[in-house]
């Protein structure tokens, strides 16, 4: 295919197709009324619908052709092919008409997957009122079944969606790329499909004559099962859709948290500002003498991060047992329609250090843990204490020395004195085939507490394994966004088509949730 399985937005590149169409034309016909109609009309249309910067690939090539066109009204140029002048502006302008063409091809506006699932996904953006934590409030994003009529909705808020696409491009962009912002702004084009402010549906089960749980519409409803979502490092919450909305499709109600510790790439404030990603600490990294400061000011993010999650999740608890005046003013409401014991903590790189963290404070709120290519170097000292305590290394051929610069005080005894933690619970753990490949996350560390049944609840579905052939971005919907050709020349993108490998990373988690909860149901039922 001409995009590698990469799904463009349709409409969008017809009317891509259909405006250079226009210009091309424009170029060849004689100058008359009808020839400034069709160049003024196309003109307007494609400023007015996607703006100079959306779709550049049509309104940077298109302003020479414009300048051209005008410079045969003003010389009066004769429509006569011995004219060198009229040919010379006829080929030039049909040159950056294929450029237009070739750079539409080239940087196509692409979409994700389209979500499936049971259900339809209600979509709420909030501001969550909070106690006792840094600000009164925390950005969540709230996805959870419906069963009202979906639209489509913007991918990215479109208040602040100029900015994360410009802060994209800063961050992760080599020079002198990362100095053009607007390369990114296609994005701003693409929609899910979702239904803001729904109301939640509570998916139906009974229990058949087998014992199994199946949906069955005239049956008793049941509560929706919970997972709180950490983004990774210049994410947010946007920007996990596909793996959060699937969720969402298939009956879970999920907490997608963008964080406010300036490692996300913009989060909008309450006040209408919005906060940036800080560089400052990715800079650090880059010096030896100071990469262990930048490890450091990470595990300090992380402890925020964490403090976040849970004041958060405190916020989440009470929404079902009262409902809170900015979700009535929305007409929405989660009374007694949450499983609050069936919480699953889940992130991804900096997120996964996050769900770690916040999994091994409090385990006693969650029946599982699911990490995403964990950046387990970046998780507090407590954390990495209770994951590698010195106790399951015995009888092992690796020895864990606590990471970058070390932990304080490691030793078995300490450890042993910290219970409950997050070994309480079964834990999940999937890399990337990048990450496996290299060891990073403590890839080999965990892999090797896994083989010898030293990770996770005993005689539990704890498991430690990788997406073939994936890299470590694709986790999130970023590779599935990014032209596949320039996406695997910086390396961004693995060998596989970045759709399939979504899919089957969520598919791989929760299959692993659907198992935790069955053996929650066995085992409630032998008791």
């Amino acid at each position: 295919m001409l995009w590698g399985g990469l799904k463009p937005i349709k409409r969008q590149f017809v009317f891509d197709c259909l405006t250079l169409g226009l210009l091309a034309q424009s170029s060849f016909i004689q100058y008359s009324n009808c020839h400034k109609i069709i160049l003024v009309t196309t003109c307007l249309v494609t400023i007015i619908t996607v703006g100079w910067t959306k779709r550049w690939t049509i309104s940077l090539p298109m302003v020479p052709i414009v300048l051209l066109q005008t410079l045969r009204y003003f010389s009066a140029i004769e429509e006569d092919d011995d004219n060198w002048r009229a040919f010379s502006i006829k080929a030039f302008s049909l040159l950056f008409a294929f450029k237009s063409l070739l750079l539409t091809i080239l940087f196509p506006a692409l979409k994700i997957s389209n979500i499936k699932g049971k259900y339809n996904v209600g979509i709420i953006d909030l501001h969550l009122p909070v106690d006792n934590f840094a600000q009164d409030y925390v950005n969540v994003r709230f996805l959870y079944p419906t069963m009202e009529k979906t639209t489509r909705i913007p991918y990215l808020d479109s208040e602040i969606s100029a900015k994360i696409c410009k802060s994209l491009i800063e961050v992760g962009a080599p020079p002198p790329l990362n100095k053009f912002g607007f390369l990114l702004d296609h994005w701003r084009l693409s929609t899910v499909r979702g239904k803001r402010n729904a109301s939640p549906f509570l998916p139906v089960r009974h229990s058949d004559s087998n014992g199994k749980n199946e949906p069955e519409q005239e049956s008793c409803s049941s509560l929706l099962p919970i997972v709180v979502y950490s983004h990774g490092l210049t994410a947010s919450a946007e920007l996990y859709s596909y793996q959060t909305m699937s969720l969402a499709a298939n009956g879970t109600f999920v907490m997608s948290i963008t964080h406010s510790d300036a490692s996300a790439i913009a989060v909008k404030r309450k006040d209408g500002s919005c906060l940036g990603y800080d560089p400052h600490i990715a800079n650090l990294a880059r010096e030896k003498e100071t990469f262990l400061e930048s490890v450091r000011s990470r595990r300090r993010q992380v402890e925020y991060r964490a403090n976040e999650v849970l004041t958060a999740m405190d916020a989440l608890l009470q929404l079902n047992k009262r409902n809170i005046q900015e979700l009535h003013d929305l007409g929405a409401s989660f009374v007694n329609k949450l499983n609050v014991k069936d919480i699953t903590m889940m992130g991804h790189s900096f997120g996964g250090a996050t769900a770690l963290t916040v999994a091994n404070r409090r385990p006693d709120l969650f029946i599982c843990c699911v990490a995403h290519d964990p950046a387990i170097d970046w998780c507090t000292d407590e954390s990495r204490k209770s994951l590698f305590s010195k106790d399951r290394f015995i009888g092992s051929e690796l020895t864990y020395q606590g990471g970058t610069g070390g932990i304080s005080k490691y030793d078995s005894d300490d450890v042993n004195n910290m219970q409950p933690n997050m070994h309480d619970l079964d834990l999940y753990f999937l890399y990337s085939h990048e990450w496996a490949k290299l060891g990073w996350g403590h890839y080999n560390y965990v892999r090797d507490m896994f083989r010898r049944g030293k990770l996770g609840k005993t005689n539990g579905p704890t498991d430690v394994t990788f997406v073939f052939g994936s890299k470590h971005s694709e986790f999130s919907d970023t590779c599935m966004k990014l032209p596949l050709w320039l996406a695997r020349a910086v390396g961004t993108t693995g060998v596989r088509n970045p759709h399939e490998t979504s899919k089957e990373i969520f598919e791989r988690t929760a299959f692993f949730i659907d198992e935790v909860r069955e053996k929650r149901i066995f085992k409630t039922k032998l008791e």
